[in-house]
């Protein structure tokens, strides 16, 4: 049980350690899209907790899709 403990904490340390020289690499194309789009789903998630807490149920059912549709346009394109 100990070594396989052993090896789950050097494979951990391996994978964690690694990360980083793999996202640094040279050449590794990438976007903010996805880091965005977490970003604007938390937005609106407390925008249309709002809405609903100020405003009522039919309110938010207006202003969700709205608030959702303005997020997805802001988005980065790459």
């Amino acid at each position: 049980m100990e070594i396989e403990m052993k090896r789950l904490a050097a494979l951990s340390a391996i994978s964690t350690l690694g990360t980083p020289a793999l996202a640094l690499a040279e050449e590794a194309g990438g976007g903010y899209r996805g880091i965005g789009m977490l970003y604007y789903i938390f937005m609106a998630a407390i925008l249309i907790y709002g809405v609903n807490d100020a405003f009522g149920k039919i309110a938010m059912y207006v202003a969700a899709p709205i608030i959702i549709v303005a997020f997805y346009f802001l988005l980065p394109d790459h």
